[in-house]
C-alpha cells in the first residue's frame, strides 16, 4: 500500500487524539505532560489497530480493497466508541465505559474482514 494512502487512514485516530487534547483543555491548562499524553499516547492507542492492520497488509500483501476495508472497519470501530463515549453511560469517575471495547471491536472487525479474505482465496494485490 502507498504510504500515502494508509497515512490517509490515520487521519481519523488524529483527529480523535486532538479532538481529546482539545476537549482536555477545556479542563485543564496546557502543559507538556497533557500534550505528550493526547498527542503521542492517545494517538498511538487510537491507531493500535489500523497500524497491526498495516503490518499485517505489509506481510501478506491482500488485494487493495481488503487492505483499505481493513482500516476503514478500524476506523469505523473507532468512530462507534467516540459516539457511544459521548452519548453512552460513565462510570462514577465521568470516565466512559466504552473505551474498554474500542480493541475488541476493532479486533473482531478486522477479523472479519481476515477471515472474508481467506474465504474468497486470499487473493493478492498482485493478482
Amino acid at each position: 500500500m502507498r504510504t500515502r494512502r494508509w497515512l490517509a487512514h490515520l487521519l481519523v485516530p488524529a483527529a480523535v487524539a486532538c479532538a481529546a487534547l482539545a476537549l482536555s483543555l477545556a479542563r485543564e491548562p496546557l502543559n507538556g505532560e497533557l500534550l505528550l499524553t493526547h498527542l503521542a499516547g492517545g494517538f498511538l492507542f487510537y491507531a493500535a489497530p489500523h497500524l497491526l492492520w498495516v503490518a499485517l497488509c505489509s506481510a501478506f500483501n491482500p488485494a487493495r480493497v481488503v487492505r483499505h476495508l481493513g482500516l476503514l472497519v478500524s476506523s469505523a470501530a473507532l468512530l462507534a466508541v467516540c459516539a457511544l463515549s459521548l452519548w453512552g453511560p460513565r462510570d462514577p469517575s465521568g470516565l466512559p465505559y466504552q473505551w474498554l471495547v474500542y480493541w475488541p471491536l476493532a479486533g473482531a472487525a478486522l477479523l472479519l474482514v481476515l477471515a472474508g479474505w481467506v474465504l474468497a482465496g486470499r487473493p493478492h494485490a498482485a493478482a
